[in-house]
Protein backbone atom coordinates (compact mmCIF):
# COMPACT_ATOMS: atom_id res chain seq x y z
CA UNK A 1 0.00 0.00 0.00
CA UNK A 2 1.34 3.46 -0.71
CA UNK A 3 1.90 5.78 2.15
CA UNK A 4 1.94 8.93 0.19
CA UNK A 5 2.01 9.24 -4.10
CA UNK A 6 3.79 12.15 -5.61
CA UNK A 7 2.28 12.69 -9.41
CA UNK A 8 3.90 14.39 -11.97
CA UNK A 9 5.25 17.00 -9.61
CA UNK A 10 7.10 20.51 -11.13
CA UNK A 11 8.59 23.31 -9.23
CA UNK A 12 10.06 26.55 -9.79
CA UNK A 13 12.40 29.13 -7.53
CA UNK A 14 12.66 31.87 -9.80
CA UNK A 15 14.04 31.36 -13.09
CA UNK A 16 15.49 27.91 -11.88
CA UNK A 17 13.05 24.43 -12.38
CA UNK A 18 13.79 22.02 -9.97
CA UNK A 19 11.78 19.36 -11.22
CA UNK A 20 10.05 17.94 -14.14
CA UNK A 21 7.23 15.70 -13.74
CA UNK A 22 8.34 13.78 -10.90
CA UNK A 23 6.84 10.45 -9.66
CA UNK A 24 7.36 8.56 -7.25
CA UNK A 25 5.57 6.57 -3.78
CA UNK A 26 6.58 5.22 -0.78
CA UNK A 27 5.01 2.08 0.73
CA UNK A 28 3.96 1.10 4.14
CA UNK A 29 6.88 -0.02 5.81
CA UNK A 30 9.68 0.91 3.29
CA UNK A 31 12.81 2.56 4.52
CA UNK A 32 13.73 4.97 1.83
CA UNK A 33 16.59 8.12 1.81
CA UNK A 34 16.62 10.94 -1.02
CA UNK A 35 20.06 11.58 -2.28
CA UNK A 36 21.41 14.08 -4.68
CA UNK A 37 23.49 16.70 -5.18
CA UNK A 38 23.63 20.12 -3.37
CA UNK A 39 20.42 22.39 -4.77
CA UNK A 40 18.99 19.75 -6.53
CA UNK A 41 16.02 20.31 -4.35
CA UNK A 42 15.98 17.13 -1.88
CA UNK A 43 14.73 19.78 1.17
CA UNK A 44 12.05 21.02 -1.28
CA UNK A 45 10.43 18.19 -2.17
CA UNK A 46 10.23 16.79 1.50
CA UNK A 47 8.34 20.57 2.20
CA UNK A 48 5.76 19.32 -0.51
CA UNK A 49 5.31 16.11 0.98
CA UNK A 50 3.90 17.42 4.08
CA UNK A 51 2.66 20.58 2.38
CA UNK A 52 4.76 23.38 4.02
CA UNK A 53 5.22 24.08 0.07
CA UNK A 54 2.68 24.03 -2.60
CA UNK A 55 3.74 22.39 -6.19
CA UNK A 56 3.41 24.38 -9.27
CA UNK A 57 2.07 21.16 -11.20
CA UNK A 58 1.38 18.11 -9.87
CA UNK A 59 -0.31 15.89 -6.88
CA UNK A 60 0.51 14.44 -3.40
CA UNK A 61 -1.83 12.18 -2.63
CA UNK A 62 -2.00 10.81 0.85
CA UNK A 63 -3.55 7.01 2.21
CA UNK A 64 -6.27 8.20 4.32
CA UNK A 65 -5.70 8.10 8.03
CA UNK A 66 -1.60 7.37 7.58
CA UNK A 67 0.24 9.56 9.99
CA UNK A 68 3.35 11.27 9.35
CA UNK A 69 6.25 13.48 11.48
CA UNK A 70 8.51 15.92 9.93
CA UNK A 71 11.35 16.78 11.63
CA UNK A 72 11.19 20.47 10.85
CA UNK A 73 7.91 20.53 12.07
CA UNK A 74 8.93 19.90 15.60
CA UNK A 75 10.51 23.04 15.69
CA UNK A 76 7.41 25.21 16.32
CA UNK A 77 7.39 24.20 19.70
CA UNK A 78 7.42 26.13 22.82
CA UNK A 79 11.36 26.87 23.74
CA UNK A 80 10.51 27.34 27.33
CA UNK A 81 9.43 23.57 28.11
CA UNK A 82 11.61 21.66 29.56
CA UNK A 83 12.65 18.59 27.33
CA UNK A 84 11.62 15.52 29.94
CA UNK A 85 8.43 17.51 29.66
CA UNK A 86 7.95 18.12 25.51
CA UNK A 87 8.84 14.23 25.33
CA UNK A 88 6.50 13.17 27.51
CA UNK A 89 3.86 14.88 25.89
CA UNK A 90 3.59 12.38 22.97
CA UNK A 91 2.42 10.37 25.74
CA UNK A 92 -0.56 12.80 27.31
CA UNK A 93 -3.33 11.01 26.40
CA UNK A 94 -2.47 8.45 28.14
CA UNK A 95 -1.58 10.24 31.41
CA UNK A 96 -5.17 11.53 31.02
CA UNK A 97 -6.19 8.51 31.25
CA UNK A 98 -3.94 7.53 34.04
CA UNK A 99 -5.43 10.72 35.86
CA UNK A 100 -9.09 9.57 35.00
CA UNK A 101 -8.33 5.67 36.18
CA UNK A 102 -7.27 7.38 39.47
CA UNK A 103 -10.24 9.17 40.44
CA UNK A 104 -12.63 6.41 39.64
CA UNK A 105 -10.68 4.61 42.17
CA UNK A 106 -11.31 7.06 44.62
CA UNK A 107 -14.70 7.57 43.97
CA UNK A 108 -15.38 3.73 44.27
CA UNK A 109 -13.16 3.84 47.39
CA UNK A 110 -16.40 6.31 49.05
CA UNK A 111 -19.56 5.67 46.22
CA UNK A 112 -20.63 1.75 47.45
CA UNK A 113 -23.45 2.12 45.54
CA UNK A 114 -21.63 2.11 41.95
CA UNK A 115 -18.74 0.33 43.93
CA UNK A 116 -18.59 -2.55 41.12
CA UNK A 117 -19.33 -0.35 38.31
CA UNK A 118 -16.48 2.30 38.80
CA UNK A 119 -14.01 0.09 40.17
CA UNK A 120 -14.64 -2.16 36.92
CA UNK A 121 -14.42 1.03 34.55
CA UNK A 122 -11.20 1.68 36.59
CA UNK A 123 -10.21 -1.89 35.48
CA UNK A 124 -10.88 -1.41 32.04
CA UNK A 125 -8.16 1.95 31.76
CA UNK A 126 -5.70 0.12 33.40
CA UNK A 127 -5.36 -2.76 31.06
CA UNK A 128 -5.59 -0.44 28.09
CA UNK A 129 -2.62 1.26 29.73
CA UNK A 130 -0.69 -1.89 30.49
CA UNK A 131 -1.42 -2.87 26.94
CA UNK A 132 -0.42 0.62 25.31
CA UNK A 133 3.08 -0.26 27.59
CA UNK A 134 2.04 2.81 29.71
CA UNK A 135 3.72 1.45 32.45
CA UNK A 136 7.33 0.88 30.97
CA UNK A 137 7.21 4.53 29.55
CA UNK A 138 10.27 5.37 31.56
CA UNK A 139 12.40 2.72 30.24
CA UNK A 140 11.11 3.41 26.68
CA UNK A 141 12.33 6.98 26.79
CA UNK A 142 15.13 5.95 29.35
CA UNK A 143 16.82 4.25 26.36
CA UNK A 144 16.11 6.84 23.68
CA UNK A 145 17.41 9.75 25.67
CA UNK A 146 20.72 7.54 26.49
CA UNK A 147 20.99 6.81 22.94
CA UNK A 148 21.34 9.88 21.57
CA UNK A 149 23.57 11.03 24.42
CA UNK A 150 21.21 13.39 26.55
CA UNK A 151 22.91 13.77 30.19
CA UNK A 152 20.13 14.47 32.88
CA UNK A 153 20.77 18.06 33.08
CA UNK A 154 19.96 18.05 29.65
CA UNK A 155 16.65 16.45 30.13
CA UNK A 156 15.84 19.32 32.58
CA UNK A 157 16.89 22.18 31.14
CA UNK A 158 13.80 24.47 28.79
CA UNK A 159 14.68 23.97 25.33
CA UNK A 160 15.91 27.37 24.53
CA UNK A 161 18.84 26.51 27.24
CA UNK A 162 20.02 23.92 24.91
CA UNK A 163 22.67 24.30 22.42
CA UNK A 164 21.42 24.04 18.27
CA UNK A 165 22.73 20.26 18.42
CA UNK A 166 21.06 19.41 21.81
CA UNK A 167 17.38 20.52 20.49
CA UNK A 168 17.95 18.96 17.04
CA UNK A 169 18.04 15.39 19.15
CA UNK A 170 14.83 16.61 21.19
CA UNK A 171 13.13 16.89 18.12
CA UNK A 172 14.39 13.55 16.97
CA UNK A 173 13.94 12.14 20.02
CA UNK A 174 10.35 13.07 19.88
CA UNK A 175 9.74 11.72 16.59
CA UNK A 176 11.07 8.69 17.28
CA UNK A 177 8.99 8.37 20.44
CA UNK A 178 5.34 9.16 18.34
CA UNK A 179 6.25 6.32 16.06
CA UNK A 180 3.91 7.46 13.33
CA UNK A 181 3.54 5.73 9.91
CA UNK A 182 5.51 7.63 8.00
CA UNK A 183 8.84 9.23 9.23
CA UNK A 184 10.31 11.93 7.22
CA UNK A 185 14.08 13.30 8.15
CA UNK A 186 16.17 16.36 6.96
CA UNK A 187 20.01 15.29 7.69
CA UNK A 188 19.36 13.72 11.33
CA UNK A 189 22.67 12.88 11.83
CA UNK A 190 24.23 16.74 11.22
CA UNK A 191 24.29 16.64 15.04
CA UNK A 192 24.99 13.22 16.82
CA UNK A 193 28.51 11.68 17.01
CA UNK A 194 29.77 8.93 16.13
CA UNK A 195 28.09 6.53 18.67
CA UNK A 196 24.61 8.27 18.15
CA UNK A 197 24.90 7.87 14.76
CA UNK A 198 25.51 3.79 15.01
CA UNK A 199 22.53 3.90 17.87
CA UNK A 200 20.49 5.65 15.35
CA UNK A 201 21.14 3.30 12.59
CA UNK A 202 20.28 0.71 14.63
CA UNK A 203 17.05 2.06 15.62
CA UNK A 204 16.06 2.73 12.45
CA UNK A 205 16.89 -0.80 10.89
CA UNK A 206 14.55 -2.75 13.16
CA UNK A 207 11.36 0.20 12.63
CA UNK A 208 8.67 -1.49 11.97
CA UNK A 209 6.91 1.54 10.01
CA UNK A 210 8.31 3.38 6.87
CA UNK A 211 10.78 6.47 6.50
CA UNK A 212 12.25 8.53 4.40
CA UNK A 213 15.65 10.17 5.17
CA UNK A 214 17.55 12.71 3.19
CA UNK A 215 21.56 12.66 4.31
CA UNK A 216 24.62 13.11 2.72
CA UNK A 217 26.42 10.47 4.85
CA UNK A 218 26.73 7.36 2.90
CA UNK A 219 28.52 5.14 5.78
CA UNK A 220 24.85 5.73 7.77
CA UNK A 221 22.01 5.21 4.25
CA UNK A 222 24.50 1.70 3.74
CA UNK A 223 22.89 0.73 6.99
CA UNK A 224 19.58 1.45 6.69
CA UNK A 225 18.13 1.97 2.90
CA UNK A 226 16.07 -0.54 1.23
CA UNK A 227 14.65 1.79 -1.48
CA UNK A 228 17.08 4.52 -2.89
CA UNK A 229 15.44 7.73 -4.53
CA UNK A 230 18.06 9.71 -6.29
CA UNK A 231 16.89 13.09 -7.76
CA UNK A 232 19.15 13.83 -10.64
CA UNK A 233 18.62 15.68 -13.89
CA UNK A 234 15.73 17.39 -12.64
CA UNK A 235 14.07 14.06 -11.86
CA UNK A 236 13.92 11.02 -9.21
CA UNK A 237 14.48 7.28 -9.99
CA UNK A 238 14.08 4.58 -7.66
CA UNK A 239 16.70 2.17 -7.07
CA UNK A 240 15.24 -1.31 -4.92
CA UNK A 241 17.40 -2.72 -2.78
CA UNK A 242 20.87 -1.69 -0.70
CA UNK A 243 22.65 1.53 -0.96
CA UNK A 244 25.20 -0.60 -2.69
CA UNK A 245 23.01 -1.66 -5.11
CA UNK A 246 21.95 1.52 -5.90
CA UNK A 247 25.74 2.96 -6.13
CA UNK A 248 26.07 0.49 -8.82
CA UNK A 249 23.40 0.90 -10.71
CA UNK A 250 23.11 4.32 -10.92
CA UNK A 251 26.99 4.30 -12.83
CA UNK A 252 25.27 2.14 -15.42
CA UNK A 253 22.05 4.43 -15.49
CA UNK A 254 24.56 7.92 -15.54
CA UNK A 255 26.45 5.60 -18.66
CA UNK A 256 23.02 4.81 -20.40
CA UNK A 257 21.73 8.54 -19.99
CA UNK A 258 24.77 9.86 -21.59
CA UNK A 259 24.48 7.82 -24.53
CA UNK A 260 20.77 8.82 -24.48
CA UNK A 261 21.47 12.58 -24.18
CA UNK A 262 24.06 12.70 -27.05
CA UNK A 263 21.62 10.69 -29.04
CA UNK A 264 19.25 13.36 -28.68
CA UNK A 265 21.75 16.33 -29.24
CA UNK A 266 22.50 14.32 -32.75
CA UNK A 267 18.82 14.24 -33.45
CA UNK A 268 18.12 18.06 -33.05
CA UNK A 269 21.50 18.91 -34.65
CA UNK A 270 20.02 16.81 -37.99
CA UNK A 271 16.67 18.13 -37.78
CA UNK A 272 18.18 21.67 -37.24
CA UNK A 273 20.45 21.53 -40.03
CA UNK A 274 17.07 20.26 -42.24
CA UNK A 275 15.24 23.33 -41.19
CA UNK A 276 17.51 25.67 -42.22
CA UNK A 277 18.24 24.64 -45.18
CA UNK A 278 14.70 23.87 -46.39
CA UNK A 279 11.80 26.35 -44.31
CA UNK A 280 12.43 28.95 -46.95
CA UNK A 281 12.67 26.45 -50.30
CA UNK A 282 8.87 26.34 -51.71
CA UNK A 283 9.06 22.60 -52.74
CA UNK A 284 9.95 21.52 -48.92
CA UNK A 285 8.99 24.07 -46.85
CA UNK A 286 6.30 22.47 -44.99
CA UNK A 287 8.45 19.55 -44.39
CA UNK A 288 10.74 22.16 -42.72
CA UNK A 289 7.63 23.36 -41.22
CA UNK A 290 6.67 19.75 -40.20
CA UNK A 291 10.24 18.94 -38.34
CA UNK A 292 9.94 22.53 -36.38
CA UNK A 293 7.06 21.48 -34.66
CA UNK A 294 7.93 17.94 -33.91
CA UNK A 295 11.53 20.08 -32.49
CA UNK A 296 9.57 22.55 -30.43
CA UNK A 297 7.51 19.45 -28.74
CA UNK A 298 10.38 17.73 -27.78
CA UNK A 299 11.23 16.87 -24.08
CA UNK A 300 14.77 17.99 -24.20
CA UNK A 301 17.31 15.72 -21.71
CA UNK A 302 19.02 18.04 -19.47
CA UNK A 303 22.60 17.84 -20.27
CA UNK A 304 24.95 15.18 -17.89
CA UNK A 305 26.29 16.30 -14.58
CA UNK A 306 24.37 19.79 -15.61
CA UNK A 307 22.50 19.39 -11.76
CA UNK A 308 26.17 18.91 -10.03
CA UNK A 309 27.50 21.82 -9.46
CA UNK A 310 31.45 22.00 -9.22
CA UNK A 311 32.80 23.71 -6.54
CA UNK A 312 35.98 25.06 -5.69
CA UNK A 313 37.14 25.63 -2.12
CA UNK A 314 40.74 27.35 -0.84
CA UNK A 315 41.67 28.88 2.11
CA UNK A 316 44.35 31.72 1.22
CA UNK A 317 47.83 31.48 3.30
CA UNK A 318 49.59 34.33 4.69
CA UNK A 319 52.64 33.63 6.10
CA UNK A 320 54.88 31.22 8.82
CA UNK A 321 55.13 32.24 12.40
CA UNK A 322 57.21 29.19 14.25
CA UNK A 323 57.38 25.74 15.05
CA UNK A 324 54.55 25.84 17.78
CA UNK A 325 51.69 27.96 17.03
CA UNK A 326 49.72 26.68 19.91
CA UNK A 327 50.20 25.72 22.94
CA UNK A 328 47.87 24.59 25.69
CA UNK A 329 49.10 23.73 29.37
CA UNK A 330 46.50 22.03 31.98
CA UNK A 331 43.80 24.29 30.49
CA UNK A 332 40.20 24.13 31.80
CA UNK A 333 37.05 25.02 30.27
CA UNK A 334 32.92 24.61 30.65
CA UNK A 335 30.52 27.10 32.35
CA UNK A 336 31.19 27.30 36.17
CA UNK A 337 32.42 23.83 36.79
CA UNK A 338 34.89 22.06 34.35
CA UNK A 339 33.67 20.00 31.54
CA UNK A 340 36.53 17.80 31.12
CA UNK A 341 40.17 16.68 32.90
CA UNK A 342 42.83 19.55 32.03
CA UNK A 343 43.63 19.47 28.57
CA UNK A 344 48.03 20.19 27.39
CA UNK A 345 48.94 19.71 23.85
CA UNK A 346 51.51 21.46 21.48
CA UNK A 347 50.14 21.89 18.03
CA UNK A 348 52.81 21.81 15.75
CA UNK A 349 53.44 24.07 12.46
CA UNK A 350 51.41 22.56 9.65
CA UNK A 351 49.84 19.79 11.73
CA UNK A 352 46.57 19.09 11.41
CA UNK A 353 44.43 17.42 14.03
CA UNK A 354 41.00 15.90 14.75
CA UNK A 355 38.92 16.28 18.04
CA UNK A 356 36.63 13.59 18.35
CA UNK A 357 34.14 12.91 21.19
CA UNK A 358 30.31 12.27 22.17
CA UNK A 359 28.03 15.44 21.67
CA UNK A 360 28.15 17.62 24.62
CA UNK A 361 31.63 16.56 25.99
CA UNK A 362 32.83 20.15 25.41
CA UNK A 363 34.38 19.89 21.52
CA UNK A 364 33.07 23.02 20.90
CA UNK A 365 33.53 24.62 24.39
CA UNK A 366 37.60 24.25 23.66
CA UNK A 367 37.03 25.82 20.47
CA UNK A 368 35.31 28.72 21.84
CA UNK A 369 37.75 28.89 24.42
CA UNK A 370 40.98 29.16 22.73
CA UNK A 371 39.49 31.38 20.59
CA UNK A 372 38.78 33.89 22.93
CA UNK A 373 35.26 33.97 22.76
CA UNK A 374 34.58 32.64 26.44
CA UNK A 375 36.55 32.30 29.52
CA UNK A 376 38.96 29.25 30.63
CA UNK A 377 38.40 28.03 34.41
CA UNK A 378 41.81 27.64 34.48
CA UNK A 379 45.44 26.70 32.89
CA UNK A 380 46.22 28.64 29.98
CA UNK A 381 46.80 28.82 26.21
CA UNK A 382 49.54 30.60 23.76
CA UNK A 383 49.11 31.34 19.97
CA UNK A 384 52.13 32.94 18.73
CA UNK A 385 52.16 36.23 17.89
CA UNK A 386 51.20 36.76 14.31
CA UNK A 387 48.54 34.30 14.20
CA UNK A 388 45.48 34.72 12.02
CA UNK A 389 42.88 32.61 12.18
CA UNK A 390 40.15 31.50 10.07
CA UNK A 391 36.62 29.93 11.87
CA UNK A 392 33.76 28.00 10.76
CA UNK A 393 31.43 27.83 13.37
CA UNK A 394 28.97 25.40 13.07
CA UNK A 395 26.73 27.87 15.36
CA UNK A 396 27.06 30.95 13.55
CA UNK A 397 23.71 33.06 13.94
CA UNK A 398 23.08 34.15 10.44
CA UNK A 399 20.43 36.64 9.00
CA UNK A 400 18.77 34.19 6.06
CA UNK A 401 16.62 37.14 5.12
CA UNK A 402 19.97 38.38 3.58
CA UNK A 403 21.23 36.92 -0.01
CA UNK A 404 25.00 35.11 -0.47
CA UNK A 405 25.86 38.32 -2.33
CA UNK A 406 24.78 40.60 0.47
CA UNK A 407 26.25 38.36 3.24
CA UNK A 408 29.50 38.55 1.80
CA UNK A 409 29.50 42.60 0.40
CA UNK A 410 28.44 43.34 3.73
CA UNK A 411 31.54 41.78 5.52
CA UNK A 412 33.52 43.06 2.78
CA UNK A 413 31.98 46.26 1.55
CA UNK A 414 35.01 46.86 -0.27
CA UNK A 415 35.09 44.56 -2.76
CA UNK A 416 33.37 44.73 -6.80
CA UNK A 417 30.16 42.98 -7.69
CA UNK A 418 32.45 41.28 -9.61
CA UNK A 419 34.59 40.04 -6.79
CA UNK A 420 31.74 38.91 -5.01
CA UNK A 421 30.47 37.17 -7.18
CA UNK A 422 33.52 35.02 -8.32
CA UNK A 423 33.86 34.43 -4.81
CA UNK A 424 30.66 32.86 -4.46
CA UNK A 425 30.62 31.28 -7.38
CA UNK A 426 34.00 29.02 -7.21
CA UNK A 427 32.14 27.79 -4.30
CA UNK A 428 28.96 26.69 -6.14
CA UNK A 429 26.70 29.76 -5.51
CA UNK A 430 26.01 30.99 -9.13
CA UNK A 431 24.14 33.58 -10.98
CA UNK A 432 20.96 33.74 -8.95
CA UNK A 433 22.02 32.06 -6.31
CA UNK A 434 23.56 34.53 -5.03
CA UNK A 435 21.18 36.77 -5.01
CA UNK A 436 18.37 34.32 -3.39
CA UNK A 437 17.31 34.88 0.42
CA UNK A 438 19.39 32.55 2.07
CA UNK A 439 16.19 31.21 3.87
CA UNK A 440 14.95 29.86 0.31
CA UNK A 441 18.94 28.20 -0.04
CA UNK A 442 19.29 24.38 0.52
CA UNK A 443 21.91 23.88 4.30
CA UNK A 444 25.04 22.53 1.73
CA UNK A 445 24.20 25.90 -0.48
CA UNK A 446 24.45 28.05 2.56
CA UNK A 447 27.60 26.05 3.88
CA UNK A 448 28.87 26.92 0.75
CA UNK A 449 28.57 30.83 1.24
CA UNK A 450 30.34 30.48 4.35
CA UNK A 451 33.45 28.79 2.93
CA UNK A 452 33.17 31.59 0.31
CA UNK A 453 33.47 34.46 2.83
CA UNK A 454 36.25 32.43 4.70
CA UNK A 455 38.33 32.62 0.68
CA UNK A 456 38.34 35.90 1.34
CA UNK A 457 40.57 36.11 4.59
CA UNK A 458 44.37 35.25 4.48
CA UNK A 459 44.97 32.96 7.35
CA UNK A 460 47.37 30.78 8.98
CA UNK A 461 45.59 28.69 11.32
CA UNK A 462 42.19 26.89 10.42
CA UNK A 463 39.47 25.90 12.97
CA UNK A 464 36.63 24.00 12.01
CA UNK A 465 33.39 22.63 14.10
CA UNK A 466 30.99 20.14 11.95
CA UNK A 467 32.11 21.95 8.39
CA UNK A 468 30.58 18.75 6.08
CA UNK A 469 27.28 19.03 7.80
CA UNK A 470 25.03 19.29 4.68
CA UNK A 471 27.53 19.04 2.22
CA UNK A 472 27.21 16.33 -0.64
CA UNK A 473 29.95 14.32 -1.54
CA UNK A 474 31.47 16.02 -4.45
CA UNK A 475 31.65 19.24 -2.14
CA UNK A 476 33.19 17.09 0.65
CA UNK A 477 36.00 16.16 -1.69
CA UNK A 478 36.95 19.43 -2.49
CA UNK A 479 36.65 20.47 1.01
CA UNK A 480 39.42 17.71 1.60
CA UNK A 481 41.62 18.78 -1.12
CA UNK A 482 41.33 22.65 0.18
CA UNK A 483 42.83 21.50 4.27
CA UNK A 484 45.04 19.08 2.35
CA UNK A 485 46.55 21.63 0.97
CA UNK A 486 46.80 24.42 3.19
CA UNK A 487 50.34 24.95 4.33
CA UNK A 488 48.95 26.11 8.16
CA UNK A 489 47.92 24.09 11.25
CA UNK A 490 44.38 23.06 11.10
CA UNK A 491 42.07 22.14 13.67
CA UNK A 492 38.90 19.75 12.82
CA UNK A 493 35.96 18.58 15.11
CA UNK A 494 34.00 16.20 13.10
CA UNK A 495 32.06 13.39 13.59
CA UNK A 496 32.42 11.77 9.87
CA UNK A 497 35.38 9.60 10.11
CA UNK A 498 35.32 9.16 6.60
CA UNK A 499 36.31 13.01 6.08
CA UNK A 500 39.10 13.31 8.55
CA UNK A 501 40.67 10.10 8.25
CA UNK A 502 43.55 10.25 6.06
CA UNK A 503 43.49 14.01 6.27
CA UNK A 504 44.83 14.42 9.88
CA UNK A 505 48.25 13.77 11.28
CA UNK A 506 46.58 12.42 14.14
CA UNK A 507 43.36 12.44 16.67
CA UNK A 508 42.68 13.91 19.96
CA UNK A 509 39.93 11.71 21.90
CA UNK A 510 38.01 14.24 24.37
Amino acid sequence: MALVELKDIEFNYSDKELYKKVSFKVNSGEHCCLVGSNGSGKTTILNIIVGELKADKGQVIWESGVTHSYLDQQLKVAQDMPVHQYLYGVYEDLFEKEKRMNELYEQSAVDGANFEKLLAKADRIQTELTEKGFYALQEKVGKLTDGLGFQKENLEAPLAKLSSGQREKAYLAKMLLEEKDFLIMDEPTNFLDATQVDWLARYLISYPKAFLVVSHDQEFLKRIATVVFCLENQTVTRYKGTFEHYLEQHELDKEQYEKNYNAQQRYIKKEEDFIARHIVRATSSRAAKSRRARLAHLDVMEAPGKSVIKVHFSFPYTHPVGQKPLIVENLEIGYGKPLLDPISFILKEGEKIAILGQNGVGKTTFLRTILGKIPSLGGEYNWLDGIVVNYFNQDEVIDMSLSPFDYIHNQYPGLTNTQVRTALGATGVRKELAMRPMKELSGGEVTKARFALMSLKKSNFLVFDEPTNHLDQSAKDSLFEAIEKYPGSVIIVSHEKDFYDGLVDYEMHF
